[in-house]
């Protein structure tokens, strides 16, 4: 019998730390609620980052589009402008302004030639080939470095003393 109040009060020592340490029922629903709630709020989050950035980048794509037809529409009128021009300066059109304004084709009875003494054609090529020969001898090699141009330039410009 003491062997047996002995377990009843061992027994009822457990029962009372197990009370003790049992949780209520209400922690139990917030220790699940709680982590729940997070994971709840992460995925929320998120979404809501996945949803600006996708939503960003859906504006800059239309924004290139737009651009795109209006680097498309700018050529197209670039294109026009080009024809349009093409057709003013055009040989005709040229012919017919002139008219407009007054001229008329040269005829060659109407062009009257200018002698200049001591100018011949010969003359003229010999002159020139002088001219490319001495452009040619006057012409120096060039070996010079720009750090030996730099340090020809810093007394002109005031930084160093000769």
């Amino acid at each position: 019998m003491v062997v047996h109040a002995r377990e009843r009060a061992e027994g009822g020592q457990q029962a009372s730390f197990g009370r003790a340490f049992r949780q209520a029922p209400w922690r139990k629903h917030r220790q699940i609620l709680a982590p729940l709630a997070m994971a709840v709020f992460a995925a929320a989050l998120f979404g809501a980052v996945y949803l600006a950035e996708t939503s960003r980048a859906a504006v800059t794509g239309r924004n290139v589009q737009r651009l795109r037809r209006q680097v498309e529409k700018l050529g197209f009128e670039n294109d026009l402008l080009r024809a349009h021009n093409a057709t003013v300066q055009s040989a005709a059109a040229l012919m017919e302004r002139a008219q407009q304004f007054g001229y008329h084709p040269l005829q060659v009875e109407q062009i009257e030639f200018i002698e200049v003494a001591g100018f011949s054609r010969d003359s003229r090529s010999t002159a020139q080939a002088q001219l490319a020969e001495q452009e040619s001898q006057s012409i120096d090699p060039y070996d010079e470095t720009l750090a030996h141009w730099v340090m020809r330039q810093f007394p002109k410009w005031g930084l160093l003393e000769e």
